[in-house]
């Protein structure tokens, strides 16, 4: 994923290895494994990543926080790049980093898991390479994305649209709003000053208003919103169905 690629992902929030799979299945550039308010947790981390690969899809997971502990072990297990949300300075930016890469270039305990069944000896270097995103999601880390976006070794930053709306204008529900767009301008002009990423969680329809405010790396949709939709949308459609033949019924009881 380079940072003017357009790639689309799709967001896994429930802990079942046959939905993530659906997900990867269906040609999404990458799929992210949410940690953080999705239902997964760390013992179903190694079957959801394998469902992925299954598919040989890219997988990221978004870790609860920047836990350098967590984020090793996720790694460990698996995983193509990390997402450590609430990103607000330039240190946790560092500090998520570092959990990613080994010594000298950070903190990450040696201790590949799922990388030696690929060969007896995996190297550092290549381990060491997996990819960082950092979530901006508050007004605190707008103001600061020209540091955090600078930091080295940062895959991209990811605008994280309800929270943001939520600390600026009061509402989670302001996403799409065009002051929540134009509050985000600086994260894609810090992405493109450092050559990174600039993502943001789009949502159903809203695909088209962010990159053509620039972003590249575009959260489509989750898995539990698609599936809720859908439920809701053929629930409603089979209650007009019958609500339609319901007359013809009563005259047919006569």
């Amino acid at each position: 994923m380079g940072p003017e690629q357009v790639s689309l992902g799709g967001w896994c929030h429930l802990d079942a290895a046959f939905a993530v799979e659906l997900m990867a299945s269906v040609g999404f550039d990458w799929c992210c494994l949410d940690m953080q308010h999705g239902t997964i947790r760390t013992p179903e981390i190694v079957g959801l990543l394998q469902a992925v690969r299954a598919r040989a899809g890219t997988a990221l997971v978004r870790v609860p926080g920047g836990d350098p502990h967590l984020v090793g072990a996720v790694l460990d297990a698996g995983a193509d790049g990390i997402v450590v949300p609430q990103v607000s300075s330039v240190e946790q930016a560092r500090a998520a980093v570092a959990a990613c890469r080994y010594a000298p270039h950070g903190t990450r305990s040696w201790g590949p898991l799922t990388a030696k069944l690929a060969g007896p000896r995996p190297e550092p270097a290549e381990l060491g390479a997996a990819r960082c995103y950092v979530m901006v999601e508050d007004g605190a880390g707008v103001s600061n994305v020209a540091d955090i976006a600078a930091v080295p070794g940062l895959a991209g930053v990811i605008v994280g649209p309800a929270d943001l709306a939520l600390d600026l204008f009061g509402s989670p529900y302001l996403t799409s709003d065009p002051g929540t767009v134009e509050a985000v301008a600086p994260v894609v002009a810090a992405c493109r000053a450092n050559d990174i990423a600039a993502g943001v969680f789009c949502g159903t329809g809203n695909v088209g208003l962010w990159r053509s405010a620039g972003f590249s790396m575009l959260a489509v949709e989750s898995d539990s919103a698609l599936l809720l939709s859908a439920a809701r949308r053929a629930l409603a459609e089979a209650r007009a169905v019958l609500a339609d033949r319901l007359p013809d019924h009563r005259e047919h009881a006569r």
